[in-house]
């Protein structure tokens, strides 16, 4: 607790290397093919100019970081499964997210105070991606769904997926967009990791909400909440605006979208994640609402600055008090439908 503040990491982050994990929790006839995750050419774990790159080996090492932090409880998101959506075989991806979701409730009995995991499902098969959902939930203790931005030839919200969002509202779990783009650098028309990596995050985003808004995500399921992940929150407000615009002046091509997009965007069931030194929070809470806005650490990747991102929000200047408190802490546990857990 940092200045009488429980503080939430809303999207952390679990290292799901082979050894770690898949070498250990996948069937045998699968584990050959295990260093198979589609994915980038580039290696983006080490920063050029310092050591912001971690790989916590055990639970008890990430503990101790999060602990360096300040961070009193993190929601932990997948690394290598972040491209699960790209596996094109469908057994083959349902035993990836049994493995995974395996793999991450034993992680997170470490300390399940501190520590809580968001499940991945087989997308390909929603029928089957439900039932895991309900075992990652019920049995396992998971407590939201990780959903990827890019899962090639369809969009998030299509009613291909509804089967999914159906069991995660039915669960009273979240679902949590994260974006993961297809950083191989074809689809972006770029050959380096900087240029992909600049782009990727917030566009696929926009195409998640596109999709959601447009698409009747909000109207269809009316419990659930869905948090927009790893995009920063810069680009909210343009693009709230933007929507609202081009759906004024054709709505019929949107015919489940029953009001402005920018009200659903500010229903009280959206969320965005922002990075801490956003120049523009102050911006986009007056946009969206100062409930609706988590920290998100990205710790352990490379581009994370940890062990700074808490000091870099509790130290500004531009956020009420108040604000900060929401953004640190009480709106993850909103979105999360946890409570502070009891003092030890």
């Amino acid at each position: 607790m940092r200045d009488g503040i429980f503080i939430v990491d809303g999207d952390g982050h679990v290292m799901d290397f082979p050894h770690r994990c898949y070498q250990k929790y996948l069937p045998e006839q699968y584990r050959r093919r295990i260093a198979f995750f589609p994915g980038a050419q580039w290696d983006r774990r080490q920063a050029p100019n310092g050591d912001m790159g971690r790989d916590p080996d055990t639970p008890q090492e990430m503990l101790a970081d999060l602990g360096q932090e300040g961070i009193d409880l993190a929601f932990l998101y997948p690394t290598s499964a972040l491209r699960i959506g790209e596996i094109r075989e469908v057994d083959y991806q349902a035993a990836l997210c049994r493995a995974y979701n395996d793999f991450m409730a034993d992680w997170c009995k470490a300390d399940p105070q501190r520590l809580k995991g968001v499940a991945i499902v087989p997308y390909l098969d929603p029928t089957q991606a439900a039932r895991e959902l309900d075992r990652a939930v019920s049995k396992l203790g998971l407590v939201g769904l990780m959903f990827p931005t890019f899962i090639p030839g369809r969009n998030v919200a299509e009613p291909f997926f509804w089967p999914i969002y159906e069991e995660a509202e039915r669960l009273g779990v979240p679902v949590g967009l994260h974006a993961s783009g297809s950083e191989t650098g074809d689809p972006y028309r770029f050959s380096n990791f900087l240029a992909v990596h600049t782009w990727t995050h917030a566009p696929e985003q926009m195409i998640s909400v596109i999709s959601c808004v447009y698409g009747g995500l909000f109207e269809k399921f009316q419990r659930l909440r869905i948090g927009f992940m790893e995009s920063g929150a810069g680009w909210v407000p343009f693009f709230m605006e933007h929507m609202d615009g081009e759906f004024e002046k054709r709505p019929w091509d949107a015919p489940l979208c029953k009001a402005k997009p920018s009200e659903y965007m500010t229903c009280g069931r959206a969320y965005f994640s922002c990075e801490p030194e956003e120049k523009t929070i102050p911006y986009v809470v007056g946009w969206v609402g100062e409930d609706n806005i988590l920290y998100a650490s990205d710790y352990p990747h490379w581009d994370s600055e940890w062990p700074h991102t808490v000091d870099e929000l509790l130290h500004r200047k531009d956020l009420e008090p108040r604000v900060k408190a929401k953004i640190l802490g009480q709106n993850a546990l909103r979105f999360y439908d946890l409570k502070v857990p009891a003092a030890r």
